[in-house]
């Protein structure tokens, strides 16, 4: 049992060895200028070694999106924040992915670019509309939010615009911040689903 996981230690450090010498090679010198043998060689691996992690080099910036997603999600699950309304959970979670985003503008550019250019966007909808539409089914569910709201719909409208934003942000870098952006999109969006107080 301890030579599989030390084996399986082993993978994974060469895994993240790997991505991290990736990652820091796109922020120099972007993402297509950047070769699979210079990456290899850098990460001090065999060219096939870093293919039996990552069998494209796209997968790279699959990996960079995985992560953020698991963020999301890590959010949306988060018991400390389970108590605030859906409203604010909502801002949490685009917090969390305004984070990630504009502390690496490099980075993120990359990310958005190859993602946009990947196809990806039309062969599947993207997973974090389900984390969305789970947290407002919750807050519908729990009655924060008027009974007749189309749960499914508003969560694709979020993703829509917080995709948007991100494109918005990326084209001007003298422009209002993405948190900013994505605070005012919620606070919109919530002003026609939420249960009016008396």
């Amino acid at each position: 049992m301890d030579a599989v996981g030390r084996q399986e230690r082993k993978r994974l450090a060469t895994r993240q060895n790997i991505y991290d010498t990736a990652i820091n090679l796109f922020r120099e010198k972007g993402y297509h200028a950047t070769t699979v043998e210079e990456i290899a060689n850098e990460a001090d691996v065999a060219k096939a070694t870093f293919f039996k992690h990552f069998p494209k080099k796209y997968e790279l910036i699959e990996e960079v999106l995985n992560q953020r997603r698991e963020k999301l999600w890590a959010a949306s699950k988060d018991e400390k924040i389970k108590h605030l309304s859906t409203k604010m959970q909502i801002s949490h979670m685009m917090n969390i992915l305004c984070q990630t985003i504009e502390n690496d503008r490099p980075l993120s550019e990359i990310a958005l670019q190859e993602f946009m250019g990947s196809g990806d966007l039309f062969r599947e909808e993207a997973p974090s509309i389900e984390i969305f539409f789970q947290t407002l089914e919750r807050g519908r569910q729990n009655g924060e939010l008027r009974a007749d709201v189309p749960t499914r719909v508003v969560a694709r409208v979020l993703w829509s615009y917080y995709l948007e934003s991100y494109l918005a942000w990326s084209r001007n870098v003298q422009g209002p911040s993405l948190e900013a952006m994505l605070r005012e999109g919620v606070e919109i969006v919530f002003r026609g689903i939420e249960v009016e107080k008396k």
